[in-house]
């Protein structure tokens, strides 16, 4: 018996934001739940009316708003991840709704997918190592950034992969 899939999109400002309506779109037609929480410095990079009229979608916009009286459940995914806000969820910063969710979620055990979008040079960056070890170590997984001229976010298809395997295993231990 396959139970109800529901994935809380975490959209962060990076410059691959633009992405972020497809692949909310790609988690609707998979026929999983979407619900998008954006953090504070989105609305530079794309504008946030663009996830939340999707079709289907259920933004998330404060603290008080269903399912947040229910929260923790589901899986949640930080698509973009920037440098910031990957180092605060490994120091446990929890200085905004997108922040607090997620570090609520990884206290729970939610399972958690991060996809990186930063440039080489913040991917190398020794505070990058040392998160990456710590959200690991945590069971979060992280979704590997494509490596072209500068790092990206991985290729959308990339992280549906991801979370099809996630759900498919999911579904048979349930």
């Amino acid at each position: 018996m396959s139970q109800k899939q529901e994935i809380f999109i975490f959209a962060t400002a990076a410059t691959t934001s633009h992405q972020i309506p497809k692949l909310v779109q790609a988690v609707i037609e998979a026929g999983w739940t979407s619900y998008t929480i954006t953090t504070p410095n989105l609305e530079m990079i794309l504008p946030p009316q663009q996830i939340h009229d999707i079709p289907g979608n259920q933004p998330i916009f404060h603290y008080g708003q269903p399912p947040l009286d229910i929260f923790p459940f589901g899986t949640m995914l930080v698509a973009p991840c920037t440098f910031n806000t990957f180092n605060k969820l490994a120091l446990g910063i929890a200085d905004n709704l997108a922040m607090a969710m997620l570090a609520d979620a990884i206290g729970t055990g939610c399972s958690t997918f991060i996809a990186p979008s930063m440039t080489y040079g913040l991917w190398n960056h020794p505070q990058v190592k040392e998160s990456k070890e710590r959200l690991q170590d945590w069971g979060c997984h992280i979704i590997q950034p494509q490596v072209q001229d500068n790092f990206a976010m991985a290729a959308i298809d990339d992280i549906l992969t991801h979370l099809y395997k996630h759900f498919a295993l999911t579904n048979k231990t349930s």
